[in-house]
């Protein structure tokens, strides 16, 4: 499992965009590799559950949520966001997508880059810093190596191409 570099208790009590989106169908929804997908449905996820382009179905939240300060209009969220606590249901078995997030795996030019979301407000405050520089660069060193590249070989779902994106480090061997 991946270390998340962004805080928690930052998550719960500044934003809250994680996990929630505007659009039913979303290019920031989780793709999943194959391996989770087995094993979200031997775990009793049901296949419907699961998009046929192997993203996480989102599910409607409803409009203007005042207890999302960041959110104005409709919200799909993650069915596996607990609508109470706001907690992940699956935290210690969450895709690799989640596990990396606020970084990503983006296209650009037929070429590969782990990323970063500037519009994740931990993302902005932290740019530059010494902690951002130390964990992306990290993260950089475990998604080069041959495990990971095959795996996004074998899985070119979890390659999405991010616009907005702040590209970081180039994944060499991963198109």
């Amino acid at each position: 499992m991946i270390g998340q570099f962004v805080k928690s208790d930052y998550c719960m009590n500044h934003c809250r965009l994680c996990c929630r989106f505007s659009q039913p169908q979303s290019v920031w929804s989780p793709a999943l590799l194959d391996s989770e997908i087995r094993e979200l449905t031997c775990q009793g996820v049901p296949p419907s559950a699961i998009t046929a382009d192997k993203k996480i179905r989102l599910i409607p939240l409803g409009e203007d949520r005042q207890d999302l300060p960041l959110h104005v209009g409709a919200i799909f969220a993650c069915p596996f966001l607990g609508k109470d606590d706001n907690k992940c249901k699956i935290y210690p078995r969450r895709p690799l997508e989640c596990q990396l997030y606020p970084f990503l795996i983006n296209s650009r030019d037929k070429k590969v880059y782990l990323s970063a979301d500037p519009g994740c407000p931990y993302v902005k405050e932290s740019l530059g810093g010494e902690e951002f520089k130390k964990y992306s660069q990290g993260l950089y060193q475990l998604l080069s190596r041959t495990d990971f590249l095959k795996a996004v070989k074998d899985n070119p779902q979890i390659v999405q191409v991010y616009e907005d994106a702040l590209d970081l480090f180039e994944l060499k061997h991963a198109a």
